[in-house]
C-alpha cells in the first residue's frame, strides 16, 4: 500500500482498505478505514462483510495507526499489512481472532486510475494493489473456524471525498492456468457541471493483464442494475449478475460514514470474455458485486 495521505486532511475525506479473502467455502472481507467528517471530527472503523452477514465497528482515532515500516494501518487490535492480517475483533454481534498470511502481490502494470490519477478535483480515487495473491492461515469468526490453506485473495482501497452517486463493481478470483481475477467498476463522475460514465477494470488471466478503461477508450454498450457489456479494440467483456445476496455495506458522504449500499460478497456472476472475437471464457462463478444507487 501507498503511504496514507489522510494526515494531511483537515475535514471531508476518508480512506479505506478492501481485503477480500476466499477459500473453497468461504468469502470474508475486512475493510479498515479512516474519515473526517465535515466538521474535521476524525475516527476509524473496520467493516466485515461475510456470505451470511455484515458489520460495522468503529473505533477511536487515537485507535488507529499507520506502520510505514510494515506498509500497514493498525485499527484497534487489528493490523492489516502487504504480509497479512491479524485480527483481534470482539464485540456483542461478531467476534473475529486469527491470522492469514499472504504471498507476494501481484501488481497492476501501472496505476489502475491512469493519467485521471493527476486530476486534483476527482471525487473518489481508487488503487488496486493486489491482483492476486496466495493466503495461508486461519481465522475463527462467530466461534466457527475458516481455513485458508488454499486461499486466493485481492487487496484495494478507495480514497477522497465520497463514493459516486451511481456505480457498478464486481470482483472475482479464481484458480485455473494460475491465480486470475476480473475487477470491472463503472461510475458516475463528475467534471465540472457534468457527469460522465468512467470505467476502470482488469482482467488477470493466464498471468496476463487486460485492462479496460475509458482512459483506453473503452465503450459501455450496456449498463444496467444486473449487466454490463464493455468493448474495447480487441476486448469484449460481458457481466451478468444471476443472483445475489446483499448485506448492508457504509459508504462515505463528504468523509462522513453515513451512506448505505449493498455488496452481494458471493453471488452466481457468469463473466464472458472475447479477444478478436475468439472465446477465452465464458463461465459461471462466485464474484462479488456492489452497486450504488443515485438515490443516497
Amino acid at each position: 500500500m501507498p503511504n496514507f495521505k489522510g494526515t494531511y486532511k483537515k475535514k471531508s475525506y476518508f480512506e479505506g482498505w478492501y481485503y477480500r479473502n476466499q477459500n473453497d467455502t468461504d468469502i470474508i472481507s475486512f475493510i479498515p478505514a479512516f474519515h473526517i467528517d465535515e466538521k474535521g471530527k476524525k475516527s476509524a472503523s473496520i467493516q466485515v462483510i461475510m456470505n451470511t452477514a455484515s458489520d460495522q465497528i468503529t473505533y477511536p482515532i487515537n485507535d488507529f495507526a499507520v506502520s510505514a515500516r510494515r506498509n500497514g494501518v493498525r485499527v484497534g487490535k487489528s493490523i492489516f499489512t502487504s504480509e497479512g492480517i491479524a485480527l483481534d475483533i470482539w464485540t456483542e454481534r461478531i467476534t473475529v481472532t486469527g491470522k492469514l498470511y499472504f504471498s507476494k502481490f501481484v501488481t497492476p502494470k501501472y496505476d489502475i486510475m491512469g493519467p485521471f490519477k493527476y486530476l486534483p478535483f476527482m471525487q473518489c480515487r481508487h488503487s488496486v494493489y493486489s491482483l492476486a495473491h496466495k493466503i495461508t492461515g486461519r481465522l475463527n469468526v462467530n466461534g466457527r473456524e475458516m481455513c485458508f490453506n488454499r486461499g486466493l485473495g485481492y487487496v484495494e482501497g478507495d480514497r477522497g471525498i465520497e463514493f459516486p452517486r451511481d456505480y457498478f463493481w464486481t470482483q472475482c478470483s479464481w484458480s485455473s492456468r494460475g491465480n486470475n481475477l476480473i475487477m470491472i467498476s463503472v461510475a458516475d463522475i463528475p467534471f465540472g457541471k457534468v457527469t460522465f460514465k468512467g470505467c476502470i477494470g482488469i482482467v488477470y488471466y493466464g498471468g496476463k493483464e487486460y485492462r479496460l478503461a475509458t482512459y483506453l477508450g473503452v465503450k459501455i454498450k450496456k449498463y444496467s442494475t444486473r449487466e454490463l457489456w464493455l468493448q474495447q479494440g480487441r476486448y469484449d467483456l460481458q457481466i451478468l449478475l444471476i443472483d445475489e445476496n446483499p448485506h448492508n455495506l457504509l459508504a462515505p458522504v463528504k468523509g462522513n460514514m453515513t451512506r448505505i449500499v449493498y455488496e452481494s460478497i458471493d453471488c452466481r456472476i457468469r463473466y464472458r470474455f472475447m479477444i478478436n472475437n475468439r472465446l477465452v471464457f465464458d463461465f459461471i462463478a462466485r464474484g462479488s458485486f456492489e452497486r450504488g444507487s443515485k438515490s443516497i
